[in-house]
This record gives C-alpha cells, structure tokens and sequence, in this order.
C-alpha cells in the first residue's frame, strides 16, 4: 500500500517547490503550510468529535474520497462524505473477509485520529496543495458490559484547493488496513469462521 501512496505523490506533487524570493511570497507560502497543516488536524478532531459542521467549511462541495487497502469505496460530494462519517458503510474489498461489525451497538464509543509524518508540497501558482500522511485510528468502547478497543494505520493523500479564496479540501485518497481493525470486524463472525 505505501508504494501505491508514494507513487500517487510523487505523480501529483511537485520534487521540489518553486522558491518564493520576495518576503510577501515567503510569508505567504509559510502561512499556507501552516493553514494547510491545521485543517489536517482540524480534519482529526471533527471526525473524532463528530463536529459535522467543522468538515462543512473544510470541504469543498465537489469533494471526493477513494479508499483502497482494505476497503473499497469511493464517494463524492460534500454532503454524501459527511453522512458517511456519520455512519460509516466501510465495503470491504473482494477477498477480505471480516464482516462489519455494527457500530450502533458499541457504547460510548471513541476515535481518535493520530495523524503524522506530514509532507506538504504546494503548487507553483499557489492554488493547489497536497499533504501526504501516515495515521493511526485508535476505537475504544463497550459492547455487552466489556471494553473493546482496536487500532489500524493506512496513509492520507489529501489534495487541496484555493479556487473559492479559502484553502478546502476537494479529495481524500486513502490506502487503509481499516478492515484487520477488530473494533470494525464483526468479533462473532471470525468465532463462527
């Protein structure tokens, strides 16, 4: 999966970014990445939080997320992405086998996002960006009296845009091992296996 993400970035991005050699270009550019890297983490706690409205001023309307690894999903639209945050279908991809495992019934269920290693190149007209990172996703909960909990990794390549003036995200192209998570596999289907 990491080749597929590296190959994937180093199509899209930039080697090496254009130098900016005035100090409004230069500021401009830092203050770029630094907005860049904060809507990364802005991305983490509203998932985490379930703060829909937070990822509806991140996202651009025509935003799309591909997920590959495990999954295989791909879904557009500002409106359809958030619903799936709010109630994930995570479709397996053929010949994985682990059944999801019904979420609605885990109580007091927590995520956390862990997003490192980032990478940010930002194009040579300062309209387009990607940010290439690795993660971790942490799931603790109660299911029948007993705690739960489950972590998988996979790597983010985030593409973003500033045609409407504010940096937004317009995709998420995720390389995931989602499935071997046992907080999103159904724990009675392997006992049944």
């Amino acid at each position: 999966m990491l080749y597929d993400a590296y190959s994937c970035w180093r199509e899209l991005t930039p080697a090496i970014e254009r130098p900016r050699t005035t100090v409004d270009e230069k500021l401009q550019f830092l203050s770029d990445k630094m907005r860049i890297q904060e809507m990364i983490h802005e991305y983490a706690f509203a998932c985490d939080s379930r703060g829909w409205d937070i990822l509806e001023r991140l996202y651009d309307e025509n935003i799309e997320r591909v997920m590959t690894g495990t999954l295989d999903e791909t879904v557009k639209g500002r409106t359809n992405l958030i619903g799936l945050h709010a109630k994930p279908a995570l479709p397996r991809r053929e010949g994985v086998v682990a059944p999801p495992r019904d979420l609605s019934k885990i109580v007091g269920l927590e995520i956390r996002h862990l997003i490192g290693t980032q990478v940010v190149r930002i194009s040579d007209d300062d309209q387009s960006a990607w940010a290439l990172c690795h993660y971790q996703m942490a799931l603790v909960g109660q299911e029948d009296g007993a705690w739960h909990h489950g972590l998988h990794e996979g790597t983010y390549l985030f593409t973003f845009s500033r045609a409407t003036g504010d940096w937004r995200f317009t995709r998420h192209q995720i390389w995931t091992n989602n499935a071997a998570n046992p907080m999103f596999s159904d724990p009675r289907a392997k006992a049944a296996a």
